[in-house]
């Protein structure tokens, strides 16, 4: 008999996933914020992925076998829900807590010790203000429980902070925001796997921002570029930070910034995935480890090895994202002979042909990205390929 397996969350990030569990032959169930023509979906509950109650009565009619998310901190948070109240192997929802609210998570990060930037939290601008003296400028202002860099606001002195609050806490849906100390140097991420429970760092990246005040990433380079000594002080690190904040299941996803004397100071991690292909097929070409067959495992609940310790690797790869001029598009064209490069994992625009084209100010409002691995210099590789992407505006 086929297993039934819901899963919350099918866009195309979950594009990899979805695939594997089609050759595995599960009954597939799914919620998704929008209708998806997917023709091996038995069923599917279309609705925000933050309508717990709606998300669990469907899951209670499905009675699934395993319940399982991806890249997502709302979809997974609904998976933590689902899997504890219908006791299914899954993250609980103490975990899930931690993972999607940034103000829980530092204070769970300050007791155990986890090396964190200054903060407060506050949800007037009369808090901010009794804050700032403390913390100092620059600072950064961000929502307790957005995603994506949105609300995200680097605040240089008292001439923007009232815009900066306001900004973020109308992305913020607890209405609080977090005020924190800005740390001068550069943000690496980490991605993980919580093996028989325990903590493992995988993958490092080293991030590039589109710039000093819009702190969104374009550039994320693995294994990065830093040195080895580093380099495993940094995984040691996250393996630690991930056992303080209390996650063992499933993926890890963490970005930390490390100044001019290698401190490292967490920024956040996440009891799930990194988006845009990381965990599904940036991260098994970096590491040479399969995820989704691990995930996919813990989810139905099978025990793996005890002894069971993966040879990590560290396979040069990139995610670098566009960043198109803005303008009314008419014609996006991607040539066969870019498709066609082996170096190339994936290449996809995210701006729609005869729509404005806007300035990026958060990750949600990027124009598209290429992933790719080759043994040279990868980000000149990436921005040939960028520069191979034909645009044809309307006057």
């Amino acid at each position: 008999m086929r297993k039934k397996i819901l899963v919350i969350n099918i866009g195309w990030e979950q594009e990899p996933l979805l695939e594997r569990l089609q050759k595995l032959d599960f009954e597939i169930y799914a919620v998704h914020s929008e209708k998806m023509d997917y023709p091996f979906i038995k069923d599917m509950e279309i609705c925000d992925f933050r309508d717990i109650n709606r998300i669990l009565k469907f899951a209670k009619s499905v009675k699934p076998d395993a319940v399982i998310s991806d890249e997502c901190d709302y979809s997974h948070f609904a998976q933590a829900i689902v899997s504890e109240a219908l006791g299914l192997p899954g993250p609980t929802l103490r975990q899930a807590q931690i993972s999607s609210n940034k103000l829980t998570q530092r204070t769970q990060a300050k007791s155990s010790g986890v090396r964190i930037p200054k903060f407060a939290s506050a949800s007037t601008y009369e808090e901010i203000e009794a804050v700032v003296s403390e913390i100092g400028f620059p600072l950064i202002i961000k929502p307790v429980d957005n995603r994506g860099s949105i609300g995200v606001n680097k605040v240089a002195d008292i001439s923007t902070l009232r815009d900066a609050f306001y900004n973020s806490l109308g992305e913020s849906h607890s209405r609080v925001v977090i005020v924190e100390q800005f740390i001068e140097g550069f943000e690496i991420t980490i991605d993980g796997y919580c093996i028989n429970g325990i903590p493992t760092s995988v993958a490092l990246a080293k991030k590039t921002h589109l710039s000093d005040e819009v702190r969104v990433a374009m550039e994320i380079e693995y294994p990065g570029k830093i040195n080895e000594q580093l380099y495993i002080k940094a995984m040691k690190n996250n393996e630690a930070t991930i056992k303080a904040l209390g996650y063992t299941f499933g993926m890890t996803h963490a970005e930390y910034i490390v100044d001019s004397n290698e401190n490292i100071f967490l920024v956040e991690a996440a009891n799930r995935g990194g988006g845009v292909y990381t965990s599904e097929l940036i991260v098994p070409n970096v590491s040479g480890i399969d995820l989704i067959s691990l995930y996919i495992n813990d989810t139905m609940g099978f025990d793996l090895d005890k002894n069971f310790k993966p040879t990590i690797e560290r396979n040069p790869t990139i995610l670098k994202f566009f960043s198109f001029p803005p303008g009314k598009l008419s014609k996006v064209d991607v040539p066969d002979s870019v498709l066609a490069e082996d170096s190339i994992l994936k290449l996809k625009i995210l701006v729609s042909q005869e729509k404005t084209i806007t300035d990026i100010t958060s990750d949600a409002n990027r124009h598209g990205f290429v992933i790719l691995t080759a043994k040279e210099d990868l980000s000149a590789k990436a921005e040939a390929v960028v520069k191979r992407i034909n645009l044809t505006y309307l006057s």
